[in-house]
């Protein structure tokens, strides 16, 4: 259990004998710059670019092994579907174990996976990869975000939950360009099945850095079972159960521009699309710690309402889109609602339940990201095979319409859901 008067937290030492005195009360702010913070937000980075640096070509590569449009859809979301099913074994495991130490074997077997995909030839051998790789994201997502936050006082889990998320901003921002012009770079060297490759290795190479960060972590030792009760008590925290449905709503729609954005401006004659996956990961990392900031310091609803609203019109924006600018002021539009959206609703996860659950409280709200990851392409991925590339339609239908769901569940059910806030 975190003790939030650790002398880690502040930005200073606690006298020796008798309590702070009122200087030291007012000088000693509290600070989210702990080594385990530091070390958490490190290795997410490296984990956020070697997911990022292959997403916007996952759909592509399985078009390039032969699968059809629904399975496009089904195997992009698959990873999610997986992870989600694994996740009653995932998260008892990471409240009860050593976090760190299994951090580490999660982040190997990540460099492992992506071994496999490099050497995928076949749709069935891809499959396999994702089934490995969802079980290990089963795991990954969840982790990293409870030690981060068992790493910061209370009073400060806004701010680090947002310039959290920012770390993975950046790997946003760079990843996808970064991985496009890899393939580029290697299929004009050989050939289309080298350019896949050499990406899935470079995802390979950030998996392992992860690794490094990790093992420079405070070892936070085992924690106490009897704090934590049966291990299928430690499965889902019934208290984040409201935001869990939020947080899978959002996660719907925002992944249908990893999955479908390439295709889309191929469609449309769109170059150098990977620019909007810069433009919005550059936005995102700096709305993600504002936002984070805020929602420490103004009521929750004020933050998640309008965020929701601005979502909500960026699908608008891209599916009226038939140029490079139009798409590029939908990732703006889309950085700002997600930017504000994601950490509020992650705050809200993390702060329904005591200090000692949050890595149950972590894990239920995976589970709604997961589905929401899941189900977004499979949709995608049916509307594109009744309506073959109508990509505005599969845009405002799922961009649009979970918005609007997530929206009406949060103010009507806000009110009882501060009053559990802790």
């Amino acid at each position: 259990m975190v003790n939030y008067l650790d002398t880690e937290y502040y930005a200073g030492s606690v006298p020796a004998f008798g309590g702070p005195t009122m200087e030291n009360t007012e000088t000693k702010k509290a600070t989210i710059w702990t080594r385990g913070y530091i070390c958490a937000l490190l290795a997410n980075v490296c984990l956020c670019f070697s997911q990022h640096c292959v997403n916007s070509l996952l759909s592509t590569y399985a078009t390039f092994l032969g699968a059809s449009a629904v399975l496009v859809g089904t195997i992009s979301g698959l990873y999610f579907g997986v992870a989600c099913a694994a996740r009653p074994i995932s998260g008892p495991t990471i409240t009860m174990v050593n976090k760190r130490k299994l951090m580490i074997w999660v982040y190997a077997a990540g460099v492992v996976t992506n071994l496999i995909y490099a050497v995928a030839g076949n749709v069935a051998v891809f499959i396999l990869a994702r089934i490995i790789h969802g079980l290990q994201f089963a795991f990954v997502g969840s982790l990293g975000l409870t030690i981060a936050s068992d790493s910061v006082p209370r009073e400060k889990l806004g701010s680090a939950v947002g310039l959290y998320g920012a770390g993975a901003a950046l790997a946003m921002a760079l990843g996808p360009g970064l991985g496009i012009g890899l393939r580029d770079w290697a299929v004009a060297r050989w050939d289309e099945a080298a350019g896949y490759t050499a990406v899935f290795l470079l995802a390979a190479l950030f998996m392992f850095l992860a690794i490094i960060p990790t093992l420079l972590m405070p070892d936070p030792g085992r924690p106490e079972r009897s704090a934590l009760g049966a291990w299928y008590k430690n499965i889902v925290a019934k208290e984040a159960l409201l935001p869990t449905v939020m947080m899978g709503l959002v996660s719907m729609s925002s992944t249908m521009f990893n999955v479908y954005m390439v295709p889309y401006a191929k469609t449309l004659g769109i170059p150098n699309i990977a620019i909007f996956f810069t433009v919005y990961a550059f936005v995102l990392l700096a709305a993600r710690p504002f936002f984070g900031k805020l929602a420490d310091r103004v009521s929750m609803e004020k933050v998640l309402i309008p965020s929701l609203i601005i979502f909500a019109l960026s699908y608008v924006v891209v599916a009226m889109g038939r140029g490079l600018g139009m798409m590029l002021l939908g990732a703006v539009l889309a950085a700002i609602g997600f930017g504000a959206a994601n950490p509020s609703i992650q705050t809200l996860c993390i702060r329904s339940v005591e200090p000692e659950r949050r890595g149950v409280a972590s894990n239920t709200q995976f589970f709604g990201m997961d589905l929401g990851y899941f189900i977004g392409p499979l949709i995608g991925g049916m509307i594109l095979n009744v309506r073959p590339d109508d990509y505005s339609a599969m845009y405002l239908c799922t961009g649009v319409i979970p918005q609007a769901l997530c929206l009406l569940l949060f103010v009507v059910t806000w009110g009882s859901l501060r009053k559990r806030l802790h």
